[in-house]
């Protein structure tokens, strides 16, 4: 028996069971339940927004136009979230902040004409990265390499096309959104790795 008891699934790097991952998904699942796709109080509206409701610019992440789009994401989410929180619950929340800000400053600042915009989908783009990065440090397995071959493949893909190479949903994919989740993921783990750099 652990000395630890009931403690026994957490450890000093984060949580062992991703009970925030589980809520937000919970939380995402019942909010399209409830308020339906895309609902009009909570997506990002850029005329809204500019006259002050705020809340859009998080909200907007976590509420979705269709059932697939919602399957889509938080199947994502659940993945990459879990993952991440089993290592480190803070590494989880600073993921989604980073996320967040960097997919909101884009689509407000590289794409003035969107109007509208709802999906966790670039803020997964910002998650994806330090779940590979972490998993090519621990095994240096090829498959790793691959995935993340894929997915700058499909990235750029999407730019190229401007339509989403998995998904088909009742809003248009916005490729904008996912290279700069994307990018403050990179960002992050490039940070992360000088501070540890420093630090030894």
């Amino acid at each position: 028996m652990s000395p630890h008891g009931n403690h026994a699934d957490v450890d000093q790097g984060g949580a062992k069971l991703p009970w925030l991952t589980s809520v937000l998904v919970g939380l995402a699942a019942l909010s399209f339940v409830l308020a339906g796709p895309a609902p009009e109080f909570w997506v990002f509206d850029r005329a809204a927004i500019d006259q002050g409701e705020w809340w859009r610019l998080l909200s907007a992440h976590w509420v979705h136009s269709d059932a697939a789009h919602l399957a889509w994401n938080l199947g994502a989410f659940a993945v990459l979230g879990g993952l991440l929180e089993h290592s480190s619950r803070r590494g989880l929340l600073i993921g989604l902040l980073l996320g967040t800000l960097a997919v909101d400053l884009g689509v407000w600042f590289l794409l003035p004409g969107l109007d509208y915009y709802c999906g966790l989908s670039g803020v997964l783009n910002t998650l994806l990265v330090p779940v590979l990065y972490a998993a090519w440090r621990r095994t240096r397995h090829p498959v790793v390499s691959v995935t993340a071959f894929v997915a700058a493949i499909k990235l750029i893909v999407e730019l190229g096309t401007q339509q989403a190479v998995l998904t088909h949903t009742a809003w248009p994919s916005v490729p904008e959104a996912h290279l700069a989740g994307a990018i403050a993921g990179v960002l992050a783990v490039a940070a992360g790795v000088s501070l540890r750099q420093v630090a030894e």
